[in-house]
């Protein structure tokens, strides 16, 4: 069989395979104009080497970042210390206490029979209830909260006397639903809300004493909201109206928050 009779025979065989053929050529230049293959590879090469070298990390640098991490957890712990409302003893249920709502309730009528007999004593109007409830709470974790929300207010209303503001119109206690920590959270915050009238250096100093009584060691820290300062009474003249919220923080140790 000669070539002639062999083209004749399987014609359409040769005819598709070149025309595969020229499809494959055609469409890998398509694709090599369109998506630049060999280009693309040798920018991954060029990237690869750059990782390996930027991996290659001297033990001078890892020494000193470890030497920062030091640092910065150091840092931490104290801020933590500072930060963290440091609660008095006389604000605290005993441990192996029989009876904690029994205990709760004197220290309760205790601080208030104190607080407003010296402020009536300095001629400065205080609420008598100090923004608490009738009766104790009967759960310990209220009981611990509520102690020391009075612990905040005990502090507060000791300092804006000192500052002889004339009056304190209000005290709010936040719920508990709205000062409950996230999962998780490291930080959770109880706030008090206070409405105090005096003279603007009162009101000034009580800010001041707030401030910078913990960097002195004369009180504890409080967490303080933007102020808000306001005419007390038109028929009162020189006197303003402060609606201040300040928050006893407490904040779980870094090791407890990383777990």
């Amino acid at each position: 069989m000669d070539l002639t009779d062999l083209w004749q025979e399987h014609k359409r065989f040769f005819l598709a395979v070149t025309g595969a053929l020229l499809l494959l050529l055609v469409g890998r230049g398509v694709l090599s104009s369109r998506f630049p293959v060999r280009e693309q590879q040798h920018a991954n090469l060029r990237t690869n080497a750059a990782l390996a070298r930027s991996l290659n990390v001297k033990p001078g640098h890892v020494a000193a970042l470890q030497s920062e991490t030091n640092e910065l957890r150091s840092r931490l712990q104290t801020l933590r210390e500072e930060m963290s409302f440091q609660p008095d003893p006389m604000f605290e249920i005993a441990p192996g206490t029989a009876n904690p709502q029994d205990d709760c309730w004197r220290t309760i009528r205790t601080m208030q029979q104190e607080l407003v007999d010296e402020a009536r004593r300095r001629d400065i109007g205080v609420p008598e209830k100090l923004g608490l409830q009738d009766a104790a709470p009967t759960d310990t974790a209220e009981i611990q909260r509520v102690l020391r929300a009075l612990n905040v207010i005990y502090q507060v209303v000791l300092l804006a006397m000192e500052s002889e503001v004339r009056e304190i119109r209000g005290i709010q206690i936040e719920p508990a639903s709205r000062s409950r920590p996230q999962s998780r959270a490291f930080l959770s915050e109880l706030r008090v809300g206070f409405d105090v009238v005096g003279h603007e250096n009162s009101l000034r100093g009580l800010l001041e004493r707030i401030l910078e009584g913990p960097r002195r060691g004369e009180s504890p820290y409080l967490s303080m909201a933007a102020p808000t300062i306001l005419e007390a009474d038109r028929n009162r003249p020189g006197l303003l109206r402060l609606r201040l919220t300040v928050a006893a923080l407490d904040i779980s140790a870094p090791d407890q928050e990383q777990g």
